[in-house]
């Protein structure tokens, strides 16, 4: 926040400077663009991520709408201007999702592939996929970056783990597998190697056909309605000894 806010500042002295040429006052304007949008990126995050659940409800509708959609606003992204993005062939998948909040998600995996793949030695490329497996629908978002160091893959999804990336909030991947979650499934890294990074998020099309994801945990409703199931197996074996009890 301060970094944005000094830059802002700063270039809004300069803008002062009636001899600066057009160019010059238009250069410094679109920096004063930029870091006010990387401001609002991380208020949003901060606020998504302290808010208590969803607001948003779940619509029947085409999770291609919703990847096309991140696609063209992660394109006016500075950091996905110059990034070669290819989306394979959409299938007309539908399921019941928040599009809001998915897009999020996806947008916030394609902004983590465009600046990975700004850090790439070839022509920045990130490629996008959807598929539909059974009642399972995929996302897969693979760069051509670096790749991802081994020693921070373990945290790489806890809250405000940057990954080495001094802008970053560290909340964007945190907050992509808890909106994966609250539609079923999760995102997870596929592989990350020079030259080769692939993430998934996978959600299922009914949420009341929940499938499990054997490369997710248990969500907090799983958790909850597993420390209900045994609470209500407790009561039962008290009531039981009980009823045992008076008829003696």
């Amino acid at each position: 926040m301060r970094h944005s806010l000094t830059a802002i500042y700063a270039n809004a002295e300069l803008l002062e400077h009636h001899d600066r040429c057009a160019s010059a006052r238009t250069e410094l304007l679109l920096e004063i663009q930029e870091a006010v949008l990387a401001m609002t990126e991380r208020i949003d995050s901060l606020l998504q991520f302290g808010s208590n659940g969803r607001k948003n409800p779940f619509v029947h509708e085409r999770v291609s709408l919703v990847v096309e959609k991140a696609v063209a606003a992660v394109k006016f992204h500075p950091d996905g201007r110059n990034v070669s993005i290819t989306v394979g062939k959409l299938p007309p998948a539908e399921a019941d999702i928040d599009a809001m909040n998915l897009e999020s998600a996806i947008y916030n995996l394609l902004l983590n592939a465009c600046q990975a793949s700004a850090r790439s030695t070839q022509v920045s490329e990130v490629k996008v996929h959807l598929a539909e497996v059974e009642e399972r629908i995929y996302v897969t978002i693979l760069d051509n970056g670096p790749g991802i160091p081994a020693s921070v893959r373990r945290t790489l999804f806890d809250p405000f783990a940057t990954a080495g990336k001094p802008e970053g909030t560290g909340l964007g991947l945190t907050l992509a597998r808890r909106i994966a979650e609250e539609h079923g499934g999760s995102v997870c890294l596929e592989e990350s190697n020079p030259g080769r990074t692939v993430f998934t998020l996978s959600l299922t099309k009914n949420r009341s056909f929940r499938i499990p994801d054997p490369n997710s945990g248990p969500s907090a409703e799983d958790i909850r309605e597993t420390r209900i199931d045994a609470q209500t197996a407790v009561f039962r074996k008290l009531a039981q000894h009980q009823l045992l009890a008076h008829k003696k």
